[in-house]
């Protein structure tokens, strides 16, 4: 299994925009209001700062995953409790989304259809490509789908430039202040934050060393649109109604009318969703079902998809409600934990004590 470099940058860019859109603008608007645009930038710079941790440590042994590279740098015992956070982290976050992707498509679209159905065929298109492609079939839609994104987006932002009102926008600061910004940060961080995720994809690149600068570039292609997205929602919304939104990009698409008879252009939104949904399930059921078979030592780590989608299913019931799917695990685990000890703390950490023991060997 090979990928190329822009397979990569398509990939990461993809993971970090389409569920940033539309999950985690209501608490940056929340938290600092019409500044909530600052905070993106915030999170940007802390997204950045986590690309360039991973690509640095990364860079010590390129042929190795994650799970080989913990082992290699912390030792045999505390290498394997490290990957236990991350098995943690990999095996939580795949039912959340699905669960978060089947409660969206039946508040938005499917009403009447139980949402088991619709987990298990997005499920089942996962297993799919993730067990005849592997990372490689995964790269190469990735490749197709990130442009056409993209596109949607674009088009989505370009259409809605006339209904902006520059008043939204103020006043600067005032309303807000800095702990504010800094805390409506934080959730759109850790969705911009799957840099960290290169870790396991590198070894599978066709010139590991040169990674670096795909992963750079995809964090702030990704952090530049969601920014200038988050001003487009201020400015066509307004902060007072969009805070109290589920999924202010979505509503913004609503608001879309082209020469009177163009309208409905919220389907543009469920597509980058779906599209987006898709690519980050398959990247980490790949991630999960490899790591897993690495770290328990199975040779065909293909046996190992089946036992991951038994648990995802089983753990997609956990949750009762939209709420609990969204913004529970959002502010109870990712946010206070995945971000600062997954996403920041540990990669830091193996890059800090790997540099240690190169020298030594020097």
């Amino acid at each position: 299994m090979k990928v190329s470099g822009i397979q990569v940058f398509w990939m990461i860019t993809i993971m970090d925009l389409g569920m940033t859109l539309l999950m985690t603008f209501t608490p940056g608007l929340q938290d600092a209001k019409q500044d909530a645009w600052v905070s993106v930038l915030v999170a940007g710079c802390i997204a950045l700062l986590i690309s360039v941790v991973t690509t640095k440590l990364v860079l010590l042994h390129p042929e190795y995953t994650f799970i080989q590279l913990s082992q290699t740098i912390m030792g045999k015992w505390l290498g394997k409790l490290v990957i236990i956070v991350y098995l943690v982290q990999w095996y939580t976050i795949i039912p959340i989304v699905l669960r978060q992707f089947s409660d969206l498509l039946q508040i938005l679209l499917l009403p009447q259809t139980p949402g088991i159905y619709i987990e298990l065929a997005m499920l089942l298109i996962v297993i799919y490509v993730t067990y005849s492609g592997g990372i490689d079939g995964i790269g190469r839609v990735s490749e197709i789908l990130g442009p056409l994104i993209l596109l949607m987006v674009l088009l989505v932002l370009t259409t809605s430039i006339s209904n902006i009102h520059w008043k939204h926008l103020l006043p600067f600061y005032t309303d807000s202040g800095v702990a504010a910004i800094v805390k409506g940060s934080l959730p759109i961080a850790s969705y911009l934050g799957h840099a960290v995720e290169f870790i396991m994809i590198s070894p599978f690149l066709a010139a590991p060393r040169k990674g670096s600068p795909y992963v750079i570039w995809a964090v702030a292609a990704a952090s530049f649109i969601v920014c200038i997205s988050m001003i487009m929602v201020i400015l066509t919304i307004g902060v007072n109604l969009s805070s109290k939104m589920w999924y202010p990009f979505f509503e913004m698409t609503k608001k879309i009318s082209i020469f009177g008879f163009i309208e409905n252009l919220d389907a543009l939104a469920v597509v980058i969703w779906v599209a987006s949904v898709f690519i980050k399930l398959s990247i980490y059921f790949f991630v999960t079902s490899y790591g897993t078979a690495q770290f328990l030592q199975v040779k065909n780590w293909k046996n190992l998809i089946w036992y991951t989608a038994i648990v995802v299913i089983l753990f997609s019931f956990i949750p009762t409600n939209v709420s609990e799917a969204t913004a529970s695990y959002l502010n109870h685990y990712w946010v206070p934990f995945v971000l600062p000890v997954n996403m920041i703390g540990l990669p830091l950490l193996l890059l800090i004590v790997g540099k240690i023991r190169l020298k030594k060997k020097i």
